[in-house]
């Protein structure tokens, strides 16, 4: 019979070894979702918006944004499978949470973002604001996520 494996950290606990897998897949996903958003916001947008002119670059972010969403939520969704199933409960809340705000930029966010820039390029100046108050809102959501899936890697690793 093999030993139970040990962690250190706050999940100090004799896991066995079907369980650890399972946590370290979770830890992978979200290793994953950390380095897609800074990969996102260090290299993919600046050279967008170095490279193409506006009208370009907001063509190609409205094409990339949803599926960047829908890649996240995909991700998310499977952490939440992996902290469900292994009863990782606070893992499960965090990943629920950054899987909601996936969502709300997917459906909500992103398409009301669009139509605020549109009415704003189309001369309706009343529409900048609430374009960037929705453009705020949507950043804080991808940051929060992002400092979500670094607090999981960080508490497994210390």
């Amino acid at each position: 019979m093999k030993r139970p494996i040990q962690i250190q950290g706050k999940y100090s606990q004799k896991i066995i070894p079907n369980k650890f897998t399972m946590l370290q897949f979770g830890i992978f996903l979200h290793s994953l979702i950390i380095g897609f958003m800074i990969f996102f916001m260090s290299v993919v947008t600046p050279s967008i918006f170095s490279i193409l002119n506006e009208d370009e670059a907001g063509k190609l972010l409205r094409v990339i944004f949803p599926r960047l969403f829908i890649y996240g939520l995909i991700i998310t969704i499977l952490s939440c499978a992996v902290f469900f199933v292994i009863s990782m409960i606070d893992f499960l809340i965090i990943s629920l949470v950054s899987a909601a705000f996936f969502l709300i930029n997917l459906i909500y966010l992103t398409p009301r973002i669009n139509i605020y820039r549109d009415k704003f390029k189309g001369g309706i100046i009343e529409a900048e604001k609430k374009f960037k108050m929705l453009h705020f809102f949507s950043v804080v959501l991808f940051i929060s996520q992002l400092f979500g899936s670094i607090f999981i890697v960080f508490v497994y690793f210390y």
